[in-house]
């Protein structure tokens, strides 16, 4: 781009004009000069006007280019290439000088700030600021010549941000400058290019010529202190006293000099502002954490963060003497509300006494701004184990930004961290129990950071991250940490009860016991034990010998007060060598006592001290389930449930030692009164000594649907917990029904809770104590489970209701003697086969070796008539009864419809074309021929069905009503079979027997006898020969007529049965009548549609004819309008065409106007 400047002036609006063109300087030749000249030059440099009269000529040199001569200004032009010229290189100039011309505006360039660090500012009459230059292409080389024009040397930083208050930018003018393409610039202002009103920031330079002053020595006024001076990086005492004491003040934002002194030292300064940096935390001063306030003279003013840093934060944690920054972040202003700071764009060199000496955007009055900083220091990091059975077990807590907050096991890294911890707390490093410990989850927020440490870290405060990384969201499913140290001690009772015995010691995965030293095992030491185990006091304590176990004695003995609530609490001393082989032993007052509420299962119990209660399900484990269980004589198999209520927990968590077979002896961290926290998570066991199997209420014995009674409740067993052959056998075993011989599902779906998984074992257990059983919640299919002991009744020789009483079993249908056989009897078995009560018992004389006999004589309440059975009988009276309600089974029309049991339709669950026929046959409709499915009305209810091979009726089956989620059926009878032709007497075979007139197929070619009945069906005589012989394309069907040599009816050959391309059958009968061609019908033509498209095709071309004869019509007045305002003026290449109306002529045209 071209550029224009002023060179060899005692300023840069002053000198020869240089000019730029295509990156080559060059100069104006003077031919046509004039005061216009001059205008626009001054004007093009920013420079005013032109000095009268100060235009004179000065040599060029030789063989230099002149880029522009014969240049004619009218005065008001922005640049000279906007006057006229011959063009750029272009008129000869011969002469050896060009002018030298002088502007009215006198630049001067300085820095606001200070003398050599600051925004650059310029003023145009060499005194009062104008305005500023724009950190627009403001680099190093511009600071550079700046920095070297001032006398501060070069540049040693640009900031990038407002680290000062400029506070006149706003107001004066902003100056866009850009120094690329012009050589040996010796004054910013010849990169000046324009004025701007878009400038959001002054250009700013910090020169090696500036020096940072700061206080030492005194952090409740950071503006008083021993002088120093930034040199090279390091800061070293002031020593000459070369600048006014109030300067020094004022350079470091600290009013002006009260007192000042020099020594040997170095000089002490005391200025006139107070100025102090505090923590905040919610509005209240914090040591080591929280949001950064600086407090100026009483008042107190947040720290912006607009650029803040870890750098930064860590002079502040330094300053407030807490260690180095371990968490740093910003407060946005959306979250707190308006934001009134008095530092922002804060940055240090790590170095500094004080955040208030380091390099700032400063304002003595509060300015808005969007966040505040916010730091965490190292000091304000502690950590702790709670809900332990000792300080040096438990779950892991750390102290941050003034809270105590769990640990996420997923943000924990490794053992480092633990060893950490163990170490900080004086616990050795981190032990690695047989069986780790679990402890209470606690309630309070998770940390919101990843512990990470270093093998060399000495505190968890080095271990929690990356300085500025973000919160980590926590997951609902965390759980928090626990770890054990190496010196984690427990004392334990080892004998007969809870509350005594011998006193031992458990340390790490080994057991010692505790010395009975004369010295030291008293009342109060035994108090102390009692109470650590929660067994109230001392009653007695004693010494038993024990020389067998002198390598086993714990080493250090204790001296307790009468309030020690802890053995490890006690003074503790190292037992001689010469010790004796005695060991502490101790009855308390107290008794522990932990079981299920009801009996093998329910919730975990623990009274202690006289109430009982709950424990935390957290820190419950399997292998205490299993003690329990075994403590208890319920089993050793834990099953899988949930528990269903609240309960009141008294216990977080119970511990236990290598030497504990009973939880009786545990050792106990009990909750704080009032403490309800895990009252919605009490441990809960179910032990596999507490489950029953059952199968349910029906007509059969050994046969049906398994329950099994969990947890106080009978739940229904899903048909997947039944799979395995081993599973059934156990629990047919166990009901004492023999092997099992197969396994189904019937019934409605479950969705309650149900047994989801049942796993035995492969051994042959006949108890269900050794397996392993799940409780969930459904949906499933209930299991059915039939056993080899399995028995079933029947009526015969009547209705779905009344008959001959049978008993079937495996291979044998036995009758049911009158023996013992009463009206209750006889009820009982009604209700069971859902026939109602009884009607009628009658008796029938047969002959037969053995028979059944049943009695509920006795029995009380019989639930089914299994219960009432008996031995065998040798009466040859058989029982026939009659019940009061007959089920009715019907279809919706004549030999064919939807299958209805009481006017309920029926879901097509298990059916076949057993079921299809039993209907048919009922409905005196013979055989079925199909049977068809549609959909359900997903809001009713439908009978679902399940036939055993002897029954006859189908209101015998087992029913029950739910929704259908399968489809519904429909049966089509043989008694719903018609026949026709597609001519009288001849043509194409067409069945009816769904409803619809079908093709049929032959898959085989029929006789002669059943083409006569086919004919007779038809109410036509015999058969005849295929008078056309004509060949019928192959089709698909769905319908075949197949008579083998046993039919007799032709309605029994028709089957639902897929033919792949065949011909349709065909048949011609005498009376077969050809059919003769009838009068061709003229065809109508409907010419309402033809009217309507003429017509439409008229109308569009009369539309278009009349668009091309306006478009005609203007063109035609334009033509004349422009003859007539030519004026008869020629033109040597005759007549022309206006481009311009014609182009408007077009517009007119396509606008329509």
């Amino acid at each position: 781009k071209d550029r224009l400047i002023l060179r060899n002036g005692n300023n840069p609006c002053e000198g020869h004009i240089e000019i730029y063109h295509g990156g080559e300087s060059g100069y104006l030749g003077d031919k046509h000069w004039s005061r216009n000249t001059e205008e626009v030059v001054c004007r093009s440099t920013h420079c005013g006007k032109p000095v009268e009269n100060s235009a004179h000529a000065v040599l060029r040199p030789i063989d230099s280019k002149v880029w522009l001569n014969e240049v004619k200004c009218k005065g008001s032009e922005s640049h000279l290439w906007d006057c006229d010229f011959p063009g750029w290189g272009i008129s000869a100039y011969q002469k050896d000088t060009v002018k030298k011309i002088k502007c009215t505006n006198t630049i001067k360039i300085n820095l606001d700030g200070f003398s050599c660090a600051g925004a650059v500012r310029y003023s145009t009459d060499g005194g009062t600021p104008s305005g500023y230059f724009c950190d627009e292409n403001w680099g190093q080389d511009e600071a550079n010549i700046l920095c070297e024009s001032l006398g501060c040397g070069k540049s040693k930083e640009i900031p990038k941000e407002p680290w000062k208050g400029w506070k006149e930018f706003q107001s004066l003018k902003k100056m866009t400058i850009d120094c690329s393409g012009i050589k040996n610039v010796k004054n910013l202002w010849q990169c000046a290019t324009q004025e701007t009103s878009s400038c959001k920031n002054p250009a700013s330079v910090i020169c090696t010529g500036y020096n940072r002053l700061q206080l030492k020595g005194n952090t409740s006024n950071v503006c008083s202190g021993q002088l120093e001076i930034e040199q090279n990086g390091n800061w070293k005492p002031v020593k000459s006293n070369t600048t006014s004491p109030d300067e020094w003040c004022q350079q470091m934002h600290c009013g002006t000099n009260v007192s000042h002194s020099q020594g040997d030292n170095g000089i002490t300064l005391t200025c006139t502002d107070n100025v102090k940096v505090l923590l905040m935390d919610k509005g209240k001063p914090s040591t080591c954490y929280g949001e950064v306030y600086i407090e100026v003279n009483a008042g107190k003013h947040p720290v912006c963060a607009s650029s803040w840093t870890s750098e930064t934060a860590q002079v502040v944690c330094r300053e407030r003497n807490c260690g180095d920054v371990i968490h740093t972040n910003k407060v946005d202003a959306n979250r707190v509300g308006n934001i009134q700071g008095i530092m922002d764009y804060v940055k240090c060199s790590g170095n500094e006494s004080s955040l208030w000496h380091c390099r700032a955007k400063r304002n003595k009055s509060p300015f808005s701004c969007g966040s505040k900083a916010y730091v965490v220091c190292a000091d304000s990091i502690k950590v702790r184990l709670m809900d332990g059975p000792g300080r040096c077990a438990g779950r892991v807590e750390i102290q941050h930004k003034g809270l105590w907050e769990r640990v996420n096991k997923e943000q924990w890294h490794h053992d480092t961290a633990s060893d950490v911890v163990c170490r900080q707390l004086g616990c050795g490093n981190k032990a690695n129990p047989i069986s780790p410990e679990k402890f209470n989850q606690g309630s309070g927020d998770f940390l919101a950071k990843t512990v990470k440490c270093k093998p060399d870290a000495l505190d968890i405060s080095q271990c929690l991250g990356e300085l500025s990384s973000q919160p980590i969201r926590i997951s609902k499913e965390a759980e928090a940490l626990g770890i054990t140290c190496e010196d984690h001690k427990m004392v334990f009772l080892k004998g007969n009860d809870s509350c005594s015995g011998m006193v031992g010691v458990a340390h790490g995965n080994k057991t010692y016991w505790l010395s009975g030293s004369n010295e030291t095992w008293n009342q109060e030491s035994a108090n102390a034990v009692c109470r650590q185990m929660q067994c109230g006091k001392a009653s007695a304590h004693n010494v038993i010998s024990k020389a067998d176990m002198r390598e086993d004695v714990w080493t250090e003995s204790y001296k307790c007060l009468s309030n020690s609530r802890s053995l490890f609490e006690c003074e503790k001393t190292t037992l001689p060598s010469n010790r004796s082989d005695t060991i502490a032993t101790v009855k308390c007052s107290g008794e522990i006592k932990v079981n299920l509420t009801n009996k093998c299962w329910g919730y975990v119990n623990v009274c202690v001290q006289g109430k009982c209660g709950g424990v935390c399900a957290d820190t419950w484990t399997e292998q205490r389930s299993v003690m329990l269980c075994k403590n208890l004589g319920c089993g050793d198999i834990i099953l899988k449930a949930n528990n269903p209520e609240k309960y009141e927990v008294i216990i977080k968590s119970l511990h236990t030692t290598e030497q504990t077979t009973n939880l009786n002896q545990c050792n106990l961290v009990k909750y704080a009164e009032n403490d309800d926290t895990c009252n919605q998570k009490p441990a809960y066991v179910v032990c596999s000594g507490s489950v029953k199997p059952k199968i349910s209420l029906s007509r059969d014995k050994c046969s049906g649907n398994v329950n099994m009674h969990f947890a106080g409740n009978w739940l229904p067993v899903c048909e997947e917990a039944l799979e395995d052959t081993k599973t059934q056998n156990t629990i047919c075993a166990e009901l004492k029904c023999g092997q099992a011989v197969n396994m189904t599902t019937f019934g409605p779906k479950l969705t309650e809770k149900v047994i989801s998984q049942i796993q035995c074992p492969a051994n042959g257990m006949k108890s269900l104590t050794a397996c392993n059983i799940t409780s969930d919640k459904g949906p499933c299919n209930p299991g059915v489970l039939q056993c080899s002991n399995w028995s079933k009744m029947s009526l015969k020789d009547g209705e779905s209701c009344s008959g001959k009483v049978y008993v079937h079993s495996e291979g044998k249908i036995t009758p049911v003697s009158t023996e013992g056989w009463t009206q209750t009897e006889g009820n009982r078995l009604c209700q069971d086969l859902e026939c109602g009560n009884l009607k009628s018992n009658m008796n029938d004389t047969g002959d037969y070796n053995e028979s059944r006999s049943f009695s509920c004589q006795g029995v009380g309440n019989p639930e089914n008539i299994w219960d009432c059975e008996k031995q065998n009988s040798i009466s040859q009276q058989q029982v026939i009864v009659a019940c009061e309600v007959e089920p009715t089974v019907t279809l919706s029309e004549k030999c064919h419809g939807k299958v209805k049991i009481n006017n309920i339709e029926v879901c097509d669950t298990d059916w076949n074309i057993k079921y299809s026929n039993l209907v048919c046959q009922e409905q005196n409709c013979s055989n079925a021929i199909s049977f068809k499915k549609s959909d359900p009305n997903p809001n009713d209810m439908y009978y679902h069905v399940r036939c055993e091979d002897y029954h006859h009726k189908l209101g015998q089956c087992k029913r029950y009503k739910a929704k259908c989620e399968k489809k519904v059926v429909s049966v089509y009878c043989v008694g719903n079979v018609k026949f026709h032709t597609t001519e009288k007497c001849g043509g194409q075979v067409q069945v009816n027997y769904q409803n619809k007139w079908e093709k049929v197929c032959l898959p085989e070619s029929i006789s002669s006898e059943f083409q006569k009945k086919l004919c007779e069906k038809l109410n036509c005589t015999g058969p005849l020969p295929d008078p056309s012989q004509s060949f019928t394309e192959q089709v698909s069907l769905d319908t075949a007529l197949t008579c083998s040599k046993d039919h007799r009816d032709i309605n029994h050959c028709v089957l639902n049965e897929t033919c792949q391309q065949r011909q349709p059958a065909k048949i011609y009968c005498h009376g077969y009548v050809r059919p003769t061609p009838g009068p061709v019908t003229p065809t109508t033509i409907n010419i309402v549609p033809i009217i309507l498209g003429v017509g439409f095709l008229l109308v569009l071309m009369i539309l278009i004819a009349v668009f091309i004869r306006i478009y005609i019509v203007k063109k035609a007045k334009n033509i004349s309008s422009k003859m007539l305002s030519r004026k008869e003026v020629e033109f040597e290449s005759g007549d022309y065409e206006d481009v311009t109306n014609e182009a408007n002529e077009l517009e007119d045209f396509v606008h329509g106007s």
